[in-house]
């Protein structure tokens, strides 16, 4: 029985845009058919077959396009895949082509911790300043003496059982925080290509991220095993 590994999918915040393949009526080297409703493009060359769909997607950490790739090693020898070999294209509307910025695993992953720290550093002096705040209680009290202007007298305490309330929430509202970013970083982790041993009759599949460029064209460049499979997409607002 053939034995399939697969890397699990990561949940999406925002799906915005399927890509439209470009394929040559008379181009036998591709197959298309379509899987929980995306649009998925197959390419055999000689003992390996790599599919592929593209879309664009938008999530707290960016706009990409999310490419799904899939693997299947049809021989008899076991190879090693190097996703961080991927390169991608985009052609302009002026015609010039151009590198895109294609995020491996290690990549990404920088992005994400240098968002959350930020996002973490923002929330820790938010929530410190309120919490020093808090403690703060402020009273006033009007006085009226005989034949003079009443005044107004401020008073201002402090309530140690309400600053440590408040530090306490604080604190819970930081460390919640920290366990969703630490479960969304597992998240993507788990299906974040990385280098990987395709054995014989085994298929992975998985996904990387190219940052979001607007154009008329680009093109998805997958090495493998010294063979480079290509894949054209529209991605122009105008679909052919």
């Amino acid at each position: 029985m053939r034995n399939v590994f697969i890397i699990l999918f990561v949940s999406f915040t925002a799906i915005i845009q399927a890509q439209t393949l470009i394929k040559e009526e008379n181009d036998t080297t591709i197959t298309t058919e379509y899987n929980d409703g995306r649009l998925w493009a197959f390419k055999k060359q000689s003992d390996i077959v790599v599919g592929v769909t593209n879309y664009i997607y938008k999530d707290e950490y960016g706009k990409n396009y999310q490419i799904q790739i899939m693997i299947h090693n049809t021989s008899n020898e076991a190879f090693v895949f190097f996703p961080d070999y991927i390169y991608a294209t985009l052609l302009g509307k002026d015609a010039m082509k151009k590198d895109m910025k294609v995020y491996t695993y290690e990549l990404y992953m920088k992005k994400i911790k240098r968002q959350q720290d930020w996002a973490m550093a923002l929330t820790s002096f938010s929530a410190g300043f309120n919490a020093g705040s808090a403690g703060y209680q402020t009273t006033y009290s009007t006085s009226y003496a005989p034949g003079k202007v009443p005044y107004t007298q401020v008073n201002t305490t402090y309530n140690y059982a309400a600053a440590s309330a408040a530090n306490m929430a604080a604190q819970t509202q930081i460390m919640t925080l920290g366990e969703i970013m630490k479960k969304n970083k597992q998240i993507i982790s788990q299906g974040y290509l990385k280098r990987t041993t395709i054995r014989p009759n085994e298929t992975i599949v998985g996904y990387i991220n190219i940052k979001h460029s607007k154009g008329q064209q680009m093109t998805v460049n997958i090495p493998v095993r010294g063979k480079v499979f290509s894949f054209d997409w529209n991605i122009s607002k105008k679909k052919q």
